[in-house]
């Protein structure tokens, strides 16, 4: 009986992946299939290790992560890691040794980690009653991450707060190379947008249950002090706000006798997802940021009774003024 060519194997380890990028936990058929080519041959085992380290580093819990890093320990290429789902912890992060591990995972891989998600309980200890300063582990840990392209907190901010008194930057705002992110529950003000502008490379933001009011309106003016940047932003899980845009968009407005361009933001907002709970918001962030869904969540078919998104004026700053435009770009002010 005749061997395949090797050529052909390498085709269909790779054609044995998900179209999408999406991430595969430990059980998934492909998982395992991938492992049986490590295997097979050298060749067969190098492509299957690419696409492990890509695709299937999924960290579900405390012994799978002391595992890899073990595992590091005795495969260096392990460092060169691309994508990761982490969750480690159970109800609590008060665990010193495990952030340890989480610092020390990420001091391995940072050098070629672009692809995080995270769903980490982080409000579950405050600064305040942080007595073996966990946090500042956790925060050491997560400021090496300088090379990430796609980040997503399931369950908070990426709340990294280290003291009691006083505010500190957001980690995320000094990841230049970000260009997806996805937030939970963040609280809309000025500093959160005044952090927003610093990723230069962003392309897209989600936001899930955030925090805000009609004030967020003038917060958003932070953003334009010091971009006119354009990016795309879905929000989801929460109560409709018109103030909250989603795709900053240049336009052209009459104002009286002329015509100007003025730097304009269009919301898009997730009519389905009104309802979720907390749990079912978090879930669905986890589940299509691992299936590599998130990023375009507006397109396509969403089950759901109604319109699966809805498209909010747009919003437009015009010098000192603010201007709502419906889609034909006739303006009133919301001074």
């Amino acid at each position: 009986m005749g061997h395949l060519p090797l050529e052909l194997v390498l085709n269909i380890i790779t054609c044995s992946l998900p179209a999408n990028d999406q991430i595969l936990p430990p059980s998934h058929d492909v998982t395992k299939l991938l492992l049986t080519f490590t295997l097979v041959c050298r060749e067969t085992r190098r492509l299957a290790n690419r696409y492990l380290r890509e695709r299937c580093v999924y960290l579900c819990s405390s012994k799978r992560l002391s595992a890899y890093i073990l595992a590091i320990q005795q495969e260096p290429g392990l460092r060169n890691t691309t994508t990761l789902s982490l969750s480690p912890f159970e109800d609590t992060i008060d665990d010193l040794p495990l952030c340890c591990w989480v610092r020390e995972l990420f001091s391995f891989t940072c050098g070629s980690l672009k692809r995080l998600i995270v769903d980490i309980p982080l409000r579950s200890l405050y600064p305040e009653d942080d007595h073996l300063a966990v946090r500042r582990v956790l925060r050491d840990g997560f400021e090496r991450l300088e090379n990430l392209e796609e980040f997503v907190s399931t369950q908070d901010e990426l709340y990294l707060e280290t003291t009691g008194v006083g505010r500190n930057p957001a980690v995320w705002k000094s990841w230049r190379k970000l260009k997806r992110l996805a937030l939970y529950n963040v609280d809309l003000t000025f500093h959160f947008f005044q952090d927003l502008a610093h990723l230069s490379a962003l392309e897209v933001l989600v936001l899930a249950r955030s925090d805000g009011n009609d004030e967020s309106l003038d917060d958003w003016a932070e953003y334009f002090k010091c971009t006119q940047r354009p990016f795309k932003l879905i929000m989801l899980g929460s109560e409709r706000r018109r103030l909250i845009p989603d795709h900053l968009l240049s336009g052209r407005i009459k104002n009286r006798a002329e015509v100007v361009d003025v730097p304009m933001i269009k919301s898009i907002w997730l009519h389905h997802t009104i309802d979720f709970d907390i749990e079912e918001c978090q879930n669905f962030v986890k589940e299509n940021a691992e299936k590599g869904t998130l990023w375009n969540i507006d397109h396509g078919t969403i089950p759901c009774n109604g319109r699966p998104y809805i498209d909010e004026p747009y919003l437009a700053q015009l010098g000192e003024h603010w201007l709502m435009l419906d889609e034909r770009r006739r303006a009133w002010s919301v001074d």
